[in-house]
């Protein structure tokens, strides 16, 4: 992403802040947390490095905004229905799909453990809201919760593994026949 010239810019605090999360969120996605630096994340965004420390108090204050913030992440898997969530999770795979993340889920994002608790409470969270959310869909028994958990298990796995062997069938699959497959598994796992 180019940087923005800070002199072309109007000063304006919350326009500024939402641009630090949003630059940060793509880099945090693409990147993960140990190789996104302050200084990157300030010159995209076309602002002084200081202003991280201003708004955020840090890279990990600025991480743990970004999680806070990335609740509309998790949106398209909470849909009315099974079948819409079985859907959006095979989308959500397309090679097209997230251009803004260059095509990496930003779901990867929740899915990075870094060594703060405070962080990784906040990640803990987003991820446990959606999938209670889900298991409300699902409904009925006990189970309900644990057949949510196995269905966030198998997306999470799919990311991971497209990422780790992409010369694999998952990660080579032709998106109907991907969508396909996640469908079925979805609506074994929830019926």
């Amino acid at each position: 992403m180019p940087p923005v010239d800070p002199t072309s810019r109007p000063r304006n605090a919350e326009a500024t802040r939402l641009d630090l999360l949003r630059v940060a969120r793509r880099r945090f996605t693409v990147l993960g947390y140990e190789r996104t630096t302050t200084r990157d994340i300030a010159a995209d965004a076309g602002v002084n490095v200081a202003l991280i420390s201003r708004y955020f108090g840090s890279k990990e204050g600025l991480f743990a905004a970004v999680i806070e913030d990335s609740a509309e992440l998790m949106e398209p898997w909470q849909p009315g229905s099974i079948d819409d969530l079985a859907v959006a999770l095979a989308d959500s795979l397309r090679p097209d799909a997230w251009p803004e993340f260059d095509h990496v889920n930003p779901m990867v994002l929740l899915l990075r453990d870094i060594d703060d608790d405070r962080v990784g409470a906040l990640r803990r969270q987003a991820l446990s809201s959606a999938i209670d959310a889900f298991a409300g869909l699902i409904g009925g028994d006990d189970t309900a919760r644990l057949r949510a958990d196995l269905v966030f298990a198998l997306l999470a796995g799919v990311f991971q593994l497209r990422g780790v062997l992409p010369d694999e069938p998952l990660a080579t699959a032709e998106p109907d026949v991907l969508a396909r497959e996640i469908i079925g598994v979805v609506q074994h796992l929830t019926g």
